[in-house]
């Protein structure tokens, strides 16, 4: 799997799960790594074992909600390493209680803080830089709940139908100054954060295979990386049927 044309890469959520997984896959020699997570210690071990691979690390742990922070930062980053990857991975999820559909209002607003706007935050400021050099590459990781909302968590799938909206309609401008803009859709892996959810083991993807299809899918350039296949195929059938039926066999298959 081709890693080597990429050699500074800024990576959010690197702490834990996708993150943590794709920043040690990325590690090599000559690779510069810019790791944000919030969890101080994890995001520690990410970078030691991405050292231990051979590159230079660093890192820094805050709440990507600071949006001055995390723009200063990244700005800094990048005028001593220009960067060519930036992987908008950060991400919360919260599932509704039984008996409570509805997510209390600060919920949702943290949901679309880390899953919209704190994106945003990360990776237009590059896009900027990019489109002054001519080249780049960008990973949005959105989700299959964008192709239709999750009775389960319905302000997380409302936040990923927004990034993965936003950054369709820019990618095609970009791509005109050699920016290609890569909007990754998984459906369950196997990760901390999916493991909270208790989703049946057969439905998840493991960590591995899924940091394969989404650097594979990066590498070759795609608009559009969703997998796995069955579960695409799935949820994209649901647009085929009438509102109700959809409604009712994705309450079934949520266990409602």
């Amino acid at each position: 799997m081709e890693l080597s044309q990429f050699k500074n890469i800024i990576i959010t959520g690197a702490s834990n799960g996708l993150g943590m997984a794709m920043a040690k896959r990325y590690a090599n020699p000559g690779v510069h790594l810019g790791l944000i997570g919030r969890n101080r210690e994890r995001l520690d071990i990410t970078a030691k074992s991405c050292r231990e691979n051979g590159s230079t690390v660093e890192t820094v742990s805050m709440d990507i909600r600071d949006r001055e922070n995390l723009i200063n930062w990244i700005l800094r980053f990048d005028a001593a390493n220009p960067v060519d990857l930036v992987i908008a991975n950060a991400g919360v999820m919260y599932s509704g209680k039984p008996g409570h559909p509805v997510e209390q209002k600060v919920i949702i607003d943290e949901t679309f803080d880390v899953n919209f706007n704190s994106v945003i935050n990360t990776v237009n400021p590059l896009l900027d830089k990019m489109q002054q050099r001519k080249h780049g590459s960008v990973a949005i990781i959105s989700s299959l709940s964008a192709y239709h909302g999750i009775p389960t968590f319905p302000a997380y799938s409302a936040s990923k139908v927004a990034v993965k909206a936003y950054y369709e309609a820019v990618r095609g401008l970009y791509a005109r100054d050699n920016i290609f803009i890569t909007i990754v859709c998984p459906s369950y892996v196997d990760t901390d954060m999916t493991r909270t959810l208790k989703v049946n083991r057969i439905m998840l993807m493991s960590l591995d295979k899924a940091v394969d299809k989404i650097i594979r899918g990066i590498g070759k350039r795609k608009a559009l990386v969703s997998f796995p296949w069955l579960h695409t195929f799935g949820i994209s059938l649901l647009k085929l049927l009438p509102e109700r039926i959809a409604d009712r066999i994705l309450l079934i298959a949520m266990g409602k």
